[in-house]
């Protein structure tokens, strides 16, 4: 396991990302809902960060299957591993991560074509703020863990 580059605070952060630009839609949804016309904005990344939770558990795996194959001898391992093997190992946490931004075309709440429900949009809100919370809280305690152990302090 990586200590710097670690798979878990590098999801986390992508998932404050996806929370910051959800609660951004939210703040624009609510500052125009009397704006005849708007269509109020939805983020989603949570499918995508999910697939990319599939992806690195499958790395993990195949890298403890290699651990198994390679016994004492891990540049006869390399020998036998496919390019695309290779390539999958060494991709990036990141790849793949998606933050998708779309205009939510349901009907409209009012008259003026207007589908903003703003007790609606306080909710998602108030949801996303707690999530936002909770995942910063995580990797601020992950952060912390690291500089104990780099000051060589027992883990709490």
């Amino acid at each position: 396991m990586d200590l710097i580059d670690n798979r878990t605070r590098d999801i986390g952060q992508m998932a404050l990302d996806g929370l910051y630009e959800r609660s951004k839609a939210i703040s624009s949804n609510t500052a125009n809902a009397l704006t005849p016309g708007y269509q109020r904005k939805e983020v989603s990344f949570e499918g995508s960060l999910r697939q990319i939770i599939e992806r690195e558990n499958q790395k993990e795996e195949l890298k403890v299957q290699n651990t198994i194959k390679s016994g004492k001898n891990p540049a006869e391992l390399l020998r036998t591993q496919t390019p695309e093997q290779i390539a999958f190992l060494n991709s990036q946490v990141q790849e793949g991560y998606l933050i998708d931004v779309e205009n939510d075309t349901s009907d409209p709440y009012d008259p003026d074509g207007n589908n903003v429900n703003i007790e609606a949009e306080m909710m998602d809100e108030a949801k996303t703020g707690m999530k936002y919370q909770v995942v910063a809280n995580l990797l601020s305690k992950s952060y912390g863990n690291l500089a104990r152990v780099i000051q060589g302090q027992p883990n709490s």
